[in-house]
């Protein structure tokens, strides 16, 4: 008797539909795109006009979806209502876009076309710069015009002083102790 009763309440509850156009630029076909309603667990494909019925929906909440290639569709949340007949209120629900509320019979248009790849930046020499080993060879050149800049005779200047400072350390090393 139990099992009747829960065959009966499960088969009397009613079944709707939702029902829309895709709309998509001229020189492209709407039945290339898919509806998917809670991440396929209803499909629809929307005929070669573009309009598209999706059957047996019990009321409540969906999460709609157009899925193309060609161009990007803002999710709908649906709502079908248990208390009015089966009314159907629509609204956007991408969490980037400002909520919408949606008129039915819905009217799909996309909102943009995917970027699949990144354009390639230009060559900018400038870039080479920023590169380290051509920073570590750019600080030796500058050093070796550096040392070709000395004039010889302070070069041998230097090396005098430099000498002299050696041989007094060790007398003063010596003289310490």
């Amino acid at each position: 008797a139990f099992l009747t009763l829960l065959a009966c309440t499960v088969v009397s509850e009613e079944l709707y539909e939702i029902r829309g156009t895709v709309q998509v630029p001229r020189g492209s076909k709407p039945s290339n795109c898919r509806l998917v309603i809670n991440g396929g667990k209803h499909i629809g494909i929307p005929s070669s006009n573009g309009k598209f019925i999706i059957h047996g929906l019990a009321p409540g909440t969906y999460y709609m979806e157009v899925q193309s290639i060609d161009y990007e569709f803002s999710p709908v949340r649906v709502d079908i209502s248990a208390r009015d007949k089966g009314k159907v209120r629509a609204m956007t629900a991408d969490p980037m876009r400002k909520k919408e509320r949606i008129p039915y019979p819905l009217s799909l248009r996309p909102v943009g076309q995917p970027q699949y790849f990144e354009k390639r930046k230009p060559f900018n020499p400038l870039s080479l710069l920023a590169n380290p080993m051509v920073l570590m060879v750019g600080v030796m050149m500058l050093v070796m015009l550096m040392s070709k800049m000395i004039d010889p005779e302070e070069l041998n200047k230097a090396r005098r002083e430099l000498h002299q400072q050696r041989q007094q350390r060790p007398v003063a090393a010596a003289s310490a102790k």
